[in-house]
């Protein structure tokens, strides 16, 4: 048996345009910090890089790291991936998305290696549902499945196509934060474990905060209400019970949209999707603030109802309420009315009812 596992990190560290670049850089900053944690790791033996940026790349050269480049634009991550396992005969993989993990110490991805060395035919990975980061054996599993196009399937096909035993890690902020979005660097920044790099692009980008504080503002008084919409988990609900005192209103929908393919079927549906349709932005928002104090929205799912694939660059100035940036006409609307609302509201992926929310709530608990 292997003693060691392999790392495949991956970082695009390109973008479209300057909103999008921004988390572009982010990840590449939270992925040197990672590297830095990870690289003296006994367990760990090569450390394989895959990026975009030829800026990223050099950079991390200097960390003693392989680094493999691709600027193909029919690029196919599972593909790719699936070449780099082989092409490294990897027996243990430990695969680390460019912006997951950032907030994992050292000891706990000892332990993550330790577990699936141990215990061959397993996975382990932070959401086996929608995964950033996972470690599996063994490593040509992967022949096995069809490769999936983004990493949030990988855990899942592991599991249901290539019998492996399938493992998450415990929820919290260090497991379930990941840098997909403009709303995960707001909540990012609150928190004291971010490494050094990524705190000065954090620093330095200066993002307004207002909204952000306004909620956790809201998570610590007892008569007011917040509400949760989308992929929200039971645990994070758990969580929202035992260490906030607001009160919540949750809706929980479409958790797994992406890996069962429902998405990509056209087979998203939602409730408050419905509702949206019916009324209207403006008074879908004003509905919002006649239920709650603040609001805190997946709007991939209401996009996803809607059969709708706003570019990167609407969703996260969507994100960021920069509705005059979008030129997606209801994206546009929809931006504008939440912006407009009496209440704050904040908008985003699924890390914002997933990762961004433990780190808002674990704050709160300090």
């Amino acid at each position: 048996m292997s003693h060691t596992a392999t790392v495949f990190l991956f970082v695009k560290g390109t973008a479209e345009s300057p909103i999008e670049q921004l988390v572009a850089d982010a990840q590449c900053a939270a992925a040197y910090d990672t590297l830095e944690k990870i690289r003296t790791i006994p367990e760990i033996g090569e450390i394989i890089v895959a990026t975009r940026s030829e800026a990223f790349a050099a950079r991390v050269r200097a960390l003693g790291v392989t680094v493999e480049t691709d600027s193909d634009d029919e690029f196919h991550w599972g593909k790719c991936l699936a070449d780099l396992v082989r092409k490294y005969r990897a027996r243990v993989p430990l695969y680390i998305g460019g912006g997951s993990g950032l907030l994992m110490r050292a000891e706990e991805w000892r332990a993550m290696i330790h577990q699936v060395l141990a215990e061959p035919n397993t996975i382990v990975a932070n959401n086996v549902f929608s995964c950033d980061f996972a470690a599996w054996s063994p490593g040509d599993a992967l022949d096995k499945i069809e490769p999936p196009a983004v990493d949030n399937d990988l855990a899942y096909r592991l599991i249901e196509h290539a019998g492996l035993r399938g493992v998450a890690l415990a929820k919290n902020a260090a497991t379930q934060l990941d840098i997909d979005t403009p709303t995960d660097l707001m909540t990012t920044t609150l928190h004291p474990a971010v490494g050094k790099h990524l705190r000065a692009l954090l620093d330095a980008a200066q993002l307004d905060l207002t909204r952000v504080h306004h909620i956790q503002n809201i998570l610590r008084n007892r008569s007011a209400t917040a509400l949760i919409a989308g992929r929200v988990s039971s645990s994070l609900t758990i969580l929202l019970e035992r260490h906030t005192r607001c009160q919540w209103r949750i809706f929980s929908e479409e958790r797994g949209m992406r890996a069962s393919g429902r998405i990509t079927r056209g087979e998203v549906r939602s409730l408050l999707g419905y509702y949206l349709d019916a009324v209207g932005a403006t008074e879908f928002f004003a509905t919002l603030a006649r239920l709650a104090d603040a609001a805190i929205l997946d709007t991939r799912v209401l996009f996803a109802h809607r059969q709708l694939n706003p570019c990167a660059a609407d969703r996260f100035n969507s994100d960021l309420l920069r509705a005059e940036e979008i030129s997606d006409p209801f994206v546009r609307e929809f931006t504008a009315a939440a912006r407009a609302s009496s209440i704050p509201i904040l908008l985003g992926g699924h890390s914002a009812v997933a990762g961004g929310m433990y780190v808002l709530v674990e704050q709160c608990a300090r």
